[in-house]
């Protein structure tokens, strides 16, 4: 049976400690299951970052862009669908 003693050290320390046990080879075999689920278990997915490309600060977008820009949001525009087609056509 393992013991559950409270450990407070370094990695090295717990190594140690792991190596001083007389674990049957089912247990290890647990610890190492254990260890080995920890490490595939998914993250979070990371916030979007949005990342504007460099915008000389003398440009002038023309008025047929500002008219699209400017208005109102249409209803049922799917600004998060947009924003990625839009990456996708900068990255051809």
């Amino acid at each position: 049976m393992m013991n559950t003693a409270t450990y407070n050290g370094s990695i090295a320390d717990l190594w140690h400690y792991l190596q001083g046990l007389s674990l049957s080879p089912s247990d290890s075999q647990w610890l190492a299951d254990k260890l080995v689920q920890n490490t595939k278990m998914e993250e979070p997915p990371a916030a979007k970052k949005l990342v504007f490309p460099h915008i000389d600060d003398d440009f002038k977008p023309s008025e047929a862009v500002l008219a699209r820009v400017l208005g109102p949001v249409p209803e049922g525009f799917d600004i998060d669908k947009e924003l990625e087609l839009m990456w996708e056509e900068r990255a051809k």
